[in-house]
C-alpha cells in the first residue's frame, strides 16, 4: 500500500465513502469532515466527470515520501482499502511507525519490492496486463 503515495483514483472508486456510507453515516466517519467535503466538491454525487482524478496523497502529490501514512492517521486515507490500514489494530502500528520513521517507510519499502521483483511474471497466454486494475480485460 505504500506505493499509494503516489498516484490517483477515479471518483467512481469511493464514491459510497463520501455519499453513502451507512444509513447513520452518509460520510464515512474515518474521513475527517473537511477532506470528506473537499472530495465532494470535486466529484459530485451526480454527473461527476469520469476523467477526474483525485491523488491518493493529497498532501505531497507526486513525491515518493512516507506521507500517505500521516495522511491516514489525519483520516485522509482516499480509498477505504487505504484508510482501514490505519483504522485496524492488526495494521495501525505499522502506519504510525511509517509515519514517524521515513527511513523505516524507505527501508520496508525497498525490501517489499525486491521481494516483488521475484516473483515470476506471467507472459503471453499465461498473463494479463489489466487496462483498468479494478476489472479483468
Amino acid at each position: 500500500m505504500g506505493a499509494h503515495t503516489l498516484g490517483f483514483s477515479h471518483c467512481d472508486q469511493f464514491l459510497n465513502r463520501i455519499y453513502n456510507f451507512s444509513k447513520e453515516n452518509p460520510v464515512d466517519p474515518t474521513l475527517i469532515p473537511s477532506y470528506a467535503a473537499e472530495l465532494q466538491q470535486q466529484c459530485p454525487k451526480k454527473n461527476f466527470d469520469p476523467n477526474v482524478v483525485i491523488p491518493l496523497d493529497p498532501s505531497t502529490t507526486g513525491i515518493f515520501d512516507n506521507m500517505y501514512y500521516k495522511n491516514l492517521q489525519n483520516g485522509q486515507g482516499l480509498l477505504a482499502s487505504d484508510q482501514v490500514l490505519f483504522t485496524d489494530t492488526r495494521s495501525k502500528q505499522t502506519v504510525i511507525s511509517w509515519a514517524n520513521s521515513p527511513k523505516d517507510f524507505s527501508n520496508a519499502f525497498v525490501k517489499a519490492m525486491t521481494k516483488l521483483g521475484r516473483v515470476g511474471v506471467k507472459t503471453g497466454q499465461n498473463g494479463n496486463i489489466r487496462r483498468d486494475c479494478s476489472a479483468f480485460n
